[in-house]
């Protein structure tokens, strides 16, 4: 990586922070602008000024620079007490419900993370395909639309884009409510039905992974399901996957983002090496994407998240994507550090085969 990119992941290592590793990239000659507009971008100003106000860099940082990232990380904080209280209203929506259900990413990891350090933007479940008229009932009946924002309103989904968005990412359109808090206009629930492209190959998994579900979040109006530990690691390395190897995320620009390897760097620290289960991985048949995650966060935060033991055939697929009905596959060459930096992705991909 060069340096300025060094420097942005150093600034991430939050838990963990070399702050002697910092100092001599600091007097490199540094391009702040471009170090500036990667944090935000990958949605990681806020772990950066928790690292670097607590540095001894901390007074001889450029006066925008320090005051844009002080200003991002204030920003996270309101937000962060918005969307927590999100959660606590959704507690209280769920208090009956007889079916199962899970929290996913973000709805837990705002607990883990100290406050300012990372947002979310929406809610993730997963649920069964079997329980969407249920939950879309409770939804509904507690003020939600199902739809998408669009200029500062709710625009409801035409039956087209329902069906759509399930049978080609194995998700629901949104359930959109709007709420005024602060930094927080409106709550935003997505319903996941998969763990990765299609709900019809790894329904068995998710109906496995609801069984096993634990009340790990705590909220001022109840408590809410997340699943278990070694659960939550897969989920959240299928998720990064099913983006990263996406050609519609990858012209979106939504196929990476430095966050999604640090919640992995997070929950290493949290739980060990332990937390990754390799023989359930293998057993799952999720072997390439655990390893495409964790390996992104040992190569970038080195989270020392375990691979020894995932069962995978060769590499070359990390550097591989594909279109949403996988006819269409394609290539790029660069490096993964570099890959994740990388601001024109889609411009170097090549078509090479099925």
């Amino acid at each position: 990586m060069k340096k300025e990119n060094e420097y942005i992941v150093g600034c991430c290592k939050y838990l963990r922070p070399d702050y002697g590793w910092l100092e001599e990239l600091h007097g490199k000659d540094l391009d702040y602008i471009y170090i500036l507009g990667q944090l935000l971008y990958n949605r990681v100003g806020g772990a950066a000024w928790h690292t670097l106000k607590n540095s001894p860099l901390s007074g001889r940082l450029n006066g925008e620079f320090k005051n844009a990232l002080r200003a991002v990380y204030e920003m996270n904080v309101i937000k962060g007490e918005s969307f927590r209280r999100s959660l606590g209203f959704l507690a209280g929506m769920m208090s009956g419900a007889k079916f199962p259900y899970a929290m996913l990413q973000g709805s837990y990891l705002a607990w883990l993370y100290p406050p300012g350090v990372r947002i979310s933007n929406d809610i993730d479940m997963l649920i069964n395909c079997e329980n969407v008229t249920e939950i879309s009932k409770i939804l509904i009946g507690n003020g939600f639309v199902q739809g998408h924002m669009r200029n500062g309103g709710i625009e409801p989904a035409s039956r087209a884009q329902i069906a759509a968005a399930q049978t080609n990412r194995g998700e629901k359109v949104p359930f959109v409510r709007e709420v005024n808090w602060p930094q927080m206009r409106h709550m935003e629930i997505d319903l996941n039905l998969s763990l990765g492209f299609k709900p019809d190959r790894d329904g068995a998994a998710v109906e496995r992974f609801l069984e096993d579900a634990v009340a790990d979040i705590q909220t001022e109006h109840g408590t809410l399901k997340t699943l278990a530990k070694d659960d939550f690691m897969i989920q959240l390395c299928a998720h990064i996957y099913k983006e990263a190897s996406a050609y519609n995320q990858v012209e979106f620009g939504r196929d990476q983002g430095l966050y999604k390897y640090m919640d992995i760097y997070l929950m290493a620290h949290e739980f060990g090496g332990g937390i990754v289960n390799c023989e359930k991985i293998n057993e799952l048949g999720l072997a390439k994407e655990c390893w495409y995650a964790l390996n992104g966060a040992n190569r970038l935060f080195g989270a020392d998240a375990p691979l020894e033991g995932i069962e995978i055939d060769g590499t070359d697929y990390i550097n591989e994507v594909a279109d949403a009905a996988g006819e269409k596959i394609y290539r790029h060459e660069m490096d993964f550090a570099d890959w994740v930096f990388y601001a024109k992705r889609r411009e170097i991909l090549r078509e090479y085969g099925v």
